[in-house]
């Protein structure tokens, strides 16, 4: 009868376990892509906020990429190997090619090409994401971008924040599971003896 329970009890310890890394695969497809969503549409929305803070100032571009560069108080913390300083970093090019004005932290090299729209590069060993709004009106190229390894880091940080209380649980199912199969082959375990 022991072999019964050891048997039955590692096929339901298994296909929790499958069930749960199945979770696992899923919670971090869709925490990545609900992340990238976020942040590439935190991106538009400054860009296009730039931009219209420029138009409003009559072609003042410093002042608007001030405001960027410091809106509201960090929600986030900015301390320590983890933290999330210089969140979001800004560039206004003129159409003339010249850089009219950066955020603090900004690389001296441009952060995009000419397109409008989201792109990828590497500027200074570091992989950014770029959103480029264009304003004709205005003749200016505004991109704004983040770095890749800070979304990398929110994404481990949501999953590590799910995964760790889902590990220590696992104990305490297996607990569970082994107590309800010998439960459930007490009576296989009389009729056995009896």
């Amino acid at each position: 009868m022991s072999s019964i329970r050891m048997r039955l009890f590692l096929i339901l310890l298994a296909a929790t376990g499958a069930v749960w890394l199945s979770a696992v695969v899923w919670i971090q497809y869709t925490t990545r892509t609900e992340v990238n969503h976020v942040l590439d549409r935190r991106l538009q929305e400054s860009a296009h906020m730039v931009a219209s803070l420029i138009a409003r100032n009559g072609g003042v571009v410093g002042e608007a990429v001030e405001m960027l560069a410091h809106p509201r108080p960090h929600i986030l913390p900015d301390d320590g190997p983890e933290g999330y300083s210089h969140e979001l970093i800004c560039q206004v090019w003129g159409f003339d090619g010249r850089l009219k004005s950066e955020s603090d932290g900004a690389p001296k090299t441009r952060l995009a090409d000419d397109a409008a729209g989201f792109s990828e590069r590497e500027v200074d060993g570091e992989t950014w994401r770029v959103y480029s709004h264009i304003d004709p009106e205005m003749g200016v190229r505004v991109m704004v971008g983040d770095a890749l390894s800070m979304r990398e880091r929110l994404v481990r940080g949501v999953i590590l924040g799910l995964l760790v209380p889902a590990l220590a649980i696992l104990p305490v199912l297996a607990a569970l599971i082994w107590f309800a199969v010998g439960r459930g082959l007490a009576p296989l375990d009389r009729l056995a003896r009896g």
